[in-house]
């Protein structure tokens, strides 16, 4: 008697096997990634490469880091969900210095651009030179001295002139302005009639929300002059302004002055009365 069995076949494949195709069956199902977890995983790295590369790109031009800023913040948000939790936490604060470090560079700009330290009053720029504190000030047109120290902005061998209380023009509760220059058409006959309505388009231009008060033909410092008075009621700020007919310094003959102040009433005698042609 055979008392032996046959073996089992095992050349049949086994049925309702979970291994996909290609990978080893003792690889687990859970182990194996998703479509999900690399989008996410895309996500908090591009974050952490958009807030590194927007801290450089602040140091040299504001508005990139202030993009890559953005972008890797919105890229670290939308990837707090996956499973690279870490990573884009990394992402998001470097996200957040460059936001930081780009307003940071734009602010140092502003403050350090003179084109913003202008004040838009007057129709035409002054002096841009850094300013110092100063009870007087000397150009080569005039001297001049003031009842308090100010912060005096005058350029070298600039008959020009700002002077202001606070820390620049438009942050400042009263300032001085003096800007000269040269026109060979006006002569003291009718220096009123071109005077007059420049003065009056320089209000109207450059002052919105200001009224023509006073006007009239005088001199200032014993040179022809045409002195406007106006003031913005709502904002309890008063400016006057005149244009004095003066040959003086290199070859200016024309000096616009203007003296605005806040909650007073604006003129130019305490100026004058320290004044003194060159």
């Amino acid at each position: 008697m055979n008392n032996q069995q046959s073996a089992p076949d095992n050349t049949q494949p086994l049925s309702g096997s979970l291994a996909p195709a290609g990978v080893a069956a003792s690889v687990p199902n859970y182990a194996l990634a998703k479509p999900g977890q690399h989008t996410g995983e895309t996500k908090a790295l591009l974050a952490l490469i958009f807030g590194i590369a927007g801290i450089a790109g602040a140091l040299f031009i504001a508005l990139i880091g202030l993009v890559l800023g953005v972008a890797g913040l919105i890229m670290g948000t939308m990837s707090r969900v996956g499973p690279r939790r870490g990573l884009s936490t990394a992402g998001l604060v470097f996200s957040s210095l460059a936001i930081l470090a780009s307003l940071g560079v734009w602010t140092y700009a502003v403050r350090h651009n003179p084109q913003f330290a202008q004040n838009s009053t007057s129709a035409a720029p002054g002096a841009v030179a850094p300013a110092v504190a100063a009870s007087d000030v000397s150009t080569p047109c005039y001297s001049a001295g003031f009842v308090n120290q100010l912060n005096v902005s005058n350029g070298a061998d600039s008959c020009d002139m700002n002077a202001f209380n606070g820390s620049n023009l438009n942050s400042s509760t009263e300032a001085y302005k003096v800007y000269a220059y040269t026109a060979k058409t006006i002569n003291a006959k009718d220096y009123a009639s071109i005077f007059k309505p420049a003065l009056e388009k320089d209000v109207a231009t450059n002052l919105p929300g200001f009224s023509v008060d006073t006007e009239t033909s005088g001199s200032f410092a014993g040179s022809p002059a045409y002195i406007v008075n106006s003031s913005d009621k709502a904002q309890g700020v008063a400016v006057v302004e005149a244009a004095v007919l003066h040959s003086a310094g290199p070859g200016e003959n024309v000096f616009v002055m203007a003296h605005v102040v806040n909650g007073q009433s604006a003129d130019l005698t305490t100026l004058e009365a320290q004044w003194q042609w060159k």
